[in-house]
């Protein structure tokens, strides 16, 4: 099996980003290994996040139920939902082994929600793995600049 490359990289990065945008939340989801995390560390780098406090930290399981919540209408803080618009770049290849990759990146993401801007940057490690034949989402860190910051209705996907 070879080992992940950059624009390869690259594609996937682009391809959650506008599926996260057009919020088409089921083809996001497809894009993760069964055994995924999602996490947005709080106050820092995170390191540990069974020790630290976290803006996010979900398994699979946990990302479904977020998911059909938003998609359901009944989150009241995502009526009407945020439009959100992803910027990603400084893509690189941290390691690679040919079952597994280590992929980090820079984001800029926009929010408008009810005529309130918000930018909010960061840094993302994403933990790809070859699952059925193909490269997948196994785990995704977000590290926001702002995360040791109040951060307001951080209620859509990041």
């Amino acid at each position: 099996m070879a080992t992940l490359k950059r624009d390869e990289a690259e594609d996937i990065l682009y391809e959650e980003a506008r599926l996260l945008d057009e919020r088409r939340y089921e083809e996001w989801l497809a894009m993760l290994t069964r055994d995924a995390i999602y996490w947005i560390p709080c106050n820092g780098e995170g390191i540990a996040p069974d020790r630290e406090i976290s803006i996010a930290y979900d398994d699979f399981a946990r990302l479904r139920e977020r998911i059909d919540r938003l998609m359901s209408g009944m989150a009241h803080a995502q009526s009407p939902p945020s439009k959100t618009r992803r910027v990603i770049g400084n893509v690189q290849i941290a390691d690679s082994d040919g079952e597994q990759a280590l992929v980090r990146s820079a984001v800029l993401l926009y929010e408008l929600r009810r005529g309130c801007e918000r930018v909010y940057a960061g840094r993302m490690e994403h933990r790809m793995r070859i699952t059925d034949g193909r490269w997948k989402i196994a785990g995704k860190k977000v590290v926001l600049e702002n995360n040791d910051e109040v951060i307001d209705n951080l209620t859509f996907m990041v």
